[in-house]
């Protein structure tokens, strides 16, 4: 083959191939949690100390975030904690980050990680809270989380 259809053809693989280039495009997260979840936290824990929960959910990608309300149960006593919930989605498995408390710049507050799949309008799994400089507020005696989409 002589030496500039050699090159014509090169040239044109070439072109082709850096045609094909660009930003790899992520697929999006098959789960949306955008709105409301409402559920219990540590489910006949006993003695006052299961908590309520709220979540507000917005989502960019695999990113939710939003405002949420901590309830504790009486007979401990009626404490509200409020703060954010994060979550990193992956499939249809979600790991949480929480941060809260009762009034702002408070000593109290409430911390806490898990993990959880989403169903079918549903949160399911664990989420470990903590509680520091809380005085008698003890957290839930089991980690179960279960919130439905409201």
């Amino acid at each position: 083959m002589p030496l500039r259809i050699r090159f014509t053809v090169v040239s044109v693989l070439a072109m082709l191939v850096a045609s094909c280039g660009g930003a790899a495009v992520m697929p999006s997260p098959s789960v949306t949690l955008i709105g409301t979840w409402s559920g219990i936290l540590g489910r006949e824990s006993g003695g006052g100390r299961a908590l309520r929960v709220a979540w507000t959910v917005t989502q960019d990608g695999s990113a939710a975030s939003g405002p949420v309300s901590v309830l504790t149960s009486p007979p401990v006593t009626d404490v509200i904690f409020s703060g954010t919930l994060t979550g990193t989605i992956s499939g249809n498995q979600l790991s949480l980050t929480l941060s809260a408390q009762p009034l702002p710049n408070s000593e109290c507050s409430m911390s806490g990680t898990g993990t959880a799949a989403v169903a079918a309008g549903t949160i399911a799994g664990s989420l470990d809270v903590h509680f520091t400089s809380c005085g008698l507020i003890e957290p839930p005696s089991n980690n179960q989380l279960v919130l439905t989409k409201q």
